[in-house]
């Protein structure tokens, strides 16, 4: 049996598993079915709910070095589901010649990310790039992960005259979802508050109900344009 707190965080993975399958599912069955890249988007959501299960699951506990295999996958394919992100927004909203520098430059910095994780597995040696005391941390590819997601609800933000009225106050609902989770995500993963407050479990459930509603977004926005475009006709 797993220690509580760790046993809260497996649990809650399959939040984000459901929550990919969902937003894939919905994405495909209903019209107008979303671009290519958003399909991308929700398949790496259920394909990131995997490796996060495996982490609290079995890595955690782990003595030999599955535990360290466990981890990186996990944080790794975090980084790909924040980089589907950012090529999603970019193929919405930006041109050719920035979409392209932009999305270069990420997965660079994203690649560089990862082989760092491998060098932590390997050597052993994990250091907190953001130190938070005795409530947690986040090592480099999780500050990797706040500096994706912070890029790309950027690139939501700076083309917003170009997103369709109605859509806003869900893309600002994702946002002080984000924003509710990143403070959630602060806390080590044993921390527990008020008897039932797991607080890294509670993140993976605010995270998926942040793409569910981003899903929602992307829905209502499409929505919209293709009625824009039918009344320009």
């Amino acid at each position: 049996m797993l220690p509580a707190p760790d046993l809260a965080n497996a649990v809650t993975s399959f939040c984000t598993i459901g929550a990919g399958a969902t937003t894939l599912a919905l994405a495909l069955l209903i019209a107008p079915r979303q671009p290519a890249r958003w399909l991308f988007v929700w398949l790496c959501l259920f394909v990131t709910g995997l490796p996060t299960l495996g982490w609290h699951g079995w890595g955690v506990v782990a003595t030999d070095w599955s535990s360290e295999a466990w981890r990186v996958a996990d944080v790794a394919t975090n980084l790909l589901l924040a980089f589907a992100l950012q090529l999603a927004v970019l193929g919405d909203f930006y041109g050719p010649r920035f979409r392209n520098r932009l999305g270069l430059a990420s997965a660079l910095a994203n690649l560089v990310a990862i082989a760092g994780l491998v060098r932590e597995a390997v050597t052993g040696v994990k250091v907190y790039a953001i130190p938070l005391g005795d409530f947690g941390g986040f090592y480099p590819g999780e500050a990797m992960l706040i500096a994706d997601a912070l890029l790309a609800m950027g690139l939501f933000y700076a083309a917003r005259h170009r997103i369709a009225r109605a859509a806003m106050p869900l893309l600002h609902c994702v946002t002080a979802i984000f924003l509710v989770g990143l403070g959630l995500a602060t806390a080590d993963g044993s921390v527990v508050l008020g008897r039932v407050g797991s607080l890294h479990a509670l993140w993976h459930i605010v995270g998926s109900f942040g793409f569910v509603f981003l899903w929602a977004f992307t829905h209502v926005r499409l929505v919209s344009e293709a009625a824009d475009a039918g009344a320009t006709r």
